[in-house]
């Protein structure tokens, strides 16, 4: 079973992973698809100032449809982009899921809500919306996965030298990334990769091959790399202090 959260859209009613067709249509996993309709905005899934029935509600939502469909922890991936990716890390640990898919996440979610001036977000999650509410914030995602106690989960982030939501707080959390036994960073080196939404855009073929991979019981070991071709000439590899030494970079 594939559990898929969903973005910030224009449209609270857009589904991440739906154009013009289901991109995941072809899947042959059950697709489990979650609104993120808490609240006057978003709650990416998590909590109502600072308590967090919303997180158990969507927990207790995976583990019913995991029974009556006989799965175990094994079979469930939760996936998601920005946002979404957020809350695959944060409700897919808490739901037992074996496999976590997140394209460029937001690692300090209340850093990157007041810098959007996503005010009523911030105040709908911690309560009042001050800085230790958005100190807080920052916090879940790397509070999550420290006390994480499943170190065998599969793991496999994506992001861009130029995706600061993940990018720039990934030392928070690096080490405790890397003691997952199999844990895959993917950044994305492309021109065509110049910001968040653009890095988004550009890995939803990479996603999908990646979820294609896990419904049929395969656990793909990537490892530390990059995807693309960019940025040779173009002086920007000073931005890929992330990236795996063969590509310049200095994580083994």
């Amino acid at each position: 079973m594939i559990i898929v959260f969903s973005s910030i859209r224009k449209s609270p009613e857009l589904l991440d992973f739906i154009h013009e067709k289901p991109l995941l249509s072809n899947n042959r996993s059950h697709i489990l698809w979650v609104f993120d309709d808490f609240g006057p905005e978003y709650s990416y899934y998590l909590c109502h100032e600072r308590r967090f029935e919303i997180q158990r509600a969507v927990v207790e939502l995976i583990r019913i449809f995991k029974r009556s469909l006989g799965l175990h922890d094994t079979d469930c991936t939760a996936v998601g982009m920005s946002k979404g990716g957020t809350a695959a890390i944060m409700v897919g640990i808490e739901a037992g899921c074996s496999n976590i898919v997140a394209s460029s996440p937001q690692i300090a979610i209340g850093d990157y809500l007041k810098n959007r001036k996503r005010f009523p977000i911030i105040e709908f999650m911690s309560g009042k919306g001050d800085d230790s509410d958005v100190q807080w914030l920052n916090r879940l995602v790397v509070d999550r996965i420290t006390a994480d106690p499943e170190r065998s989960r599969n793991f496999y982030l994506l992001t861009s030298p130029y995706d600061p939501h993940c990018i720039d707080y990934l030392s928070t959390v690096q080490s405790r990334l890397d003691s997952y036994s199999n844990f895959n960073f993917i950044s994305t080196a492309s021109d065509l990769c110049r910001n968040h939404t653009q890095t988004l855009q550009y890995n939803v073929p990479l996603v999908l091959n990646i979820l294609g991979l896990l419904a049929e019981g395969l656990r793909p070991r990537l490892g530390a790399t990059s995807n693309g071709y960019g940025f040779d000439d173009s002086g920007h590899r000073d931005r890929h202090l992330l990236l795996s030494s063969r590509f310049g970079g200095s994580l083994e």
